[in-house]
C-alpha cells in the first residue's frame, strides 16, 4: 500500500508532484535490504513485546527492539543524514518515523520497552527525528501527542486497567537539530542480550 499510494494517483497530479517518490530507483536495493528487519524487529517488534501475554514471550521479543535500534543508529550514522539512507527521503523514513515518534512518548512505559530512550541512548536517531519533525511539515502536522498517549493508555485495559495517561516525557520532542552530522557520535544499548540479538541482524 505504501508503494501503491505513491503512484496510483499520478495521472491526476501535475508532473512535478507525480515525479515525487519515496522509492527512488537508485536506492531500491538499499530500501529492500532494510525494510524487512525494520518492520519485523522495530515497527512490529514493539507490539510483540508490548502485547506479550507472559514473561517468556516478552523476553523473547524485547531484545530485538533495541537490537534494531542499535543497527538503525549505525545505519543512519554511516549514511550521514539527514535521512536514513543519506540525502534522499525514502519510505524507510516514513516507516521509522511512525515508531520513533511514539517511542519515548508511549512505548517506553506502556509497552515496557524501557531499556533506553531515543533522546538519551540514540543521539543519531534523536537528531534524525528532530530534523524530520521540525523541518518537514507533513510529519509534524500529522502528529498529535495527546491522541498518541490516550489511544494507547485508554484502549488497552489488559495493560493499563485504570486507563491513566502519563503526562511525560516533556518536551514531547526536543528542538536543537544538529545540521553537521559529523559532530554526532552514535550511541547504542550494550545489554548482552541486545548485542546477541543484534548479531542476528548483521
Amino acid at each position: 500500500m505504501l508503494r501503491d499510494l505513491q503512484v496510483s494517483f499520478n495521472h491526476l497530479l501535475p508532473a512535478d508532484k507525480a515525479s515525487v517518490t519515496l522509492y527512488p530507483e537508485h536506492l531500491r536495493s538499499q530500501i529492500d535490504d532494510n525494510a524487512n528487519w525494520i518492520s519485523e524487529y522495530l515497527n512490529t517488534g514493539v507490539y510483540k513485546a508490548g502485547f506479550a501475554p507472559d514473561q517468556v514471550t516478552y523476553e523473547k521479543h524485547f531484545p530485538n527492539v533495541f537490537a534494531a535500534l542499535n543497527k538503525l543508529e549505525k545505519l543512519v550514522n554511516d549514511n550521514g543524514g539527514p535521512f536514513i539512507l543519506g540525502e534522499h527521503m525514502t519510505e524507510l523514513d516514513v516507516r521509522v518515523f511512525a515508531t520513533l515518534i511514539r517511542f519515548d512518548t508511549i512505548y517506553v512505559q506502556h509497552f515496557k520497552c524501557n531499556l533506553g530512550m531515543i533522546r538519551r541512548e540514540y543521539p543519531v536517531l534523536h537528531n534524525w527525528l528532530k530534523g524530520i519533525y521540525w523541518h518537514h511539515d507533513a510529519y509534524s502536522a500529522s502528529t498529535d501527542f495527546k491522541h498518541i498517549k490516550e489511544n494507547y493508555s485508554k484502549s488497552h485495559d489488559f495493560i493499563n486497567p485504570r486507563a491513566i495517561t502519563p503526562w511525560g516525557p516533556w518536551p514531547h520532542i526536543e528542538k536543537g537539530y544538529e545540521g553537521d552530522w559529523s559532530k554526532i557520535k552514535a550511541g547504542r544499548v550494550d545489554m548482552p542480550e541486545v548485542l546477541q540479538a543484534e548479531k542476528k541482524l548483521a
